[in-house]
Parts: C-alpha cells; structure tokens; sequence
C-alpha cells in the first residue's frame, strides 16, 4: 500500500490513543478496526503504540500499589491482569501485520523488522508459554555425564529442561537429575527463588538472581525476558526473513534469522526463530554460545504450551512442601 494520508494519519493516531485508554465509542472503534485492516502503517503503529502503553502501564500500576501499601503478589497479579487485555488488542494489529508480510519480499530488511516487531507485541503480553528445552550441539567436551541430586551442589543440565515463562519479568525452569529429581528455579517478578530437591529453599529480593542457567542469559540475549532478548537482535544483529522449507515441522510459513554483525563482542553467533500467526515464537534455536561452565554450544527452544498457568505458579511456594525451610540471601 501506499501509505495512509496525513489527515487521516492523524485521526488514526487520534483512534489508537483512544482505543488504548479505553475511551473510544463504538463508530470509532469500528473506524479504528477498518484502518487496521486496511492499511499497513497504521497496523505498525498501534503495535508499537500497544507495546509502549503497556510498560508504561506495567510501572505505574506496581508503584500505585506499592504507595497503597499493597503486596508484591497483589501487584504481580494486578499487572497480570491488567496486561490480559492487551492480548486481545494487540492480536487486531498482528493480524494485519502477519498480512503485510506475506507481500513483502522475503530478503528486505523491513520485513524482518516486520517480524520482529510482532515478536516484541506478543512477547509484552502476559499470556503464559511452556518451552522445551533441546540441546543441539554439546561442544567440544561432548555429552557430559548425566549429574545426580546430592552431588555436591553441581546442577543438572538444561537437555530436556522445561522452561516457563509470562510477560517479561517471570518464569520456571524446571531441571532434572538423572534420578529424576528436580531443581527448579524461577521468580514471580519480585522475588527470585531456587527450589532443590532437598534441604533449604533460597530466596532474594533479586529477581534475576536464578537466571543464569537459562539459555541467552549470559550473553545479554536473555530469553526468558523474550522481550528483551529480541529487542537486543534489532541492536546488534543482520536480520533476514525467509520462508520455512516444507520440512519445518515447527512453524510453516515465516523464518526470522539474525547473524551476530563482526565486532559485536558478546551474544549466539545466530538465532532463529519461527513465528506463529499472533507473533508467538513456536521454535527458537540459539547458535554459536561460547563454551562456558560446561554450557552447550547450540540449543533449540520449542514450544509445548500456551495453556494459563495461573497466578500461584510463578511463587516458589507452588514448587516445594509448605514445611520447608527458606534462607534469604
């Protein structure tokens, strides 16, 4: 398309201001639905408007409660909440995007900013996702031995761990002993927590204390903040969009690769990632990480759930016996 008139530009910032804090009537909502429908750039424009409207909203409504004196998990939970909505508004932008990009050819660099974009809306949401962690490539120590519970506080790795994650501050890793025992850790956006199979649960006021065994963390592309992560792409990577070959069981359809640019010191030399219709990330596979602490070298993040998880499940106290003794750090 050519592009919206400036007149009717204006009124559709006008509409997408509107829509968003709620104040819109019905004839302009249906106005504002046509304009999305039909017209590209506006459809950019709400989702990167949706996207900042929702940070924005995520802060003022955690300190409002903060002031009011209310909990860390009642401000979780309102931010939870309040986010729901975003969901269903984003998803009118995104569909006319996943339009837009199905035109455009597939090598430009603007439809891979595009993809990336849709990216970014959905990971802002506060919809939950369950990933399966696969480890691709050990690296040059090969397949390392198989680590049991009790031994002397090594930590299993992440083949075949199981990762959660909601909005941009909260997630679960869940990883197995060769026992079959489980050391999760995880943070419900406030507080960070790591839960053994025994002994004492350990707590801090950081919630990003536990993060460091999730995929991306240590080379600042961190994944379990998706948001973040991709966000970082965009800053320090070549992008490209293709589309997936028949045998891409995980996503038909779009392929977003990035490529480390030469100089950037830190970050996988690849990622790609292979995008659902509402911008959800059905695959990511993460290449090239340096072959630090025994960490593997190439990994594959795909996605098992998106089934709600509710509201207790990001608390440590979902994940151990009400008995068990915490330590704070």
């Amino acid at each position: 398309m050519t592009g919206t008139p400036r007149r009717d530009f204006d009124d559709a910032d006008r509409l997408i201001d509107g829509y968003l804090d709620e104040s819109l009537s019905a004839d302009e909502t249906t106005r504002l639905m046509e304009l999305l429908a039909e017209e590209d750039d506006v459809a950019v424009r709400f989702a990167r408007a949706a996207l900042l409207h929702d940070r924005l909203h995520d802060v003022v409504a955690g300190d409002a409660l903060a002031v009011a004196g209310g909990s860390d998990h009642a401000a979780a939970a309102a931010r939870h909440g309040s986010s729901r909505w975003l969901t269903v508004a984003a998803v009118l932008a995104l569909t006319a995007l996943f339009a837009l990009l199905l035109r455009q050819p597939a090598s430009t660099a603007s439809a891979a900013g595009l993809a990336l974009d849709r990216i970014v809306v959905a990971a802002g949401s506060a919809a939950d996702r369950e990933y399966r962690i696969r480890v691709l490539d050990h690296g040059p120590g090969g397949v390392p031995p198989v680590v049991m519970s009790g031994g002397r506080g090594r930590k299993p790795g992440i083949d075949g761990a199981s990762l959660f994650v909601r909005g941009h501050d909260r997630f679960v890793l869940v990883r197995r002993f060769g026992d079959g025992s489980e050391f999760i850790t995880g943070s419900d956006g406030t507080t960070g927590w790591a839960v053994p199979p025994g002994g004492r649960v350990h707590l801090s006021r950081d919630p990003r204390r536990f993060r460091r065994g999730v995929p991306g963390e240590r080379q600042d592309v961190p994944f379990i903040d998706m948001r973040s992560g991709f966000e970082e792409l965009r800053r320090g990577y070549d992008l490209s969009l293709a589309d997936a070959s028949p045998a891409d069981d995980a996503a038909p359809g779009r392929r977003l690769d990035a490529v480390r640019v030469a100089g950037r010191p830190r970050g996988p030399q690849a990622v790609r990632a292979w995008i659902g219709e509402d911008g959800v990330p059905t695959r990511i596979e993460i290449d090239g990480l340096p072959p630090e602490d025994g960490m593997p070298q190439s990994i594959a993040l795909e996605l098992v759930s998106r089934a709600d998880l509710g509201e207790a499940f990001f608390d440590h106290g979902s994940h151990h016996a009400a008995d068990r003794a915490v330590d704070w750090e």
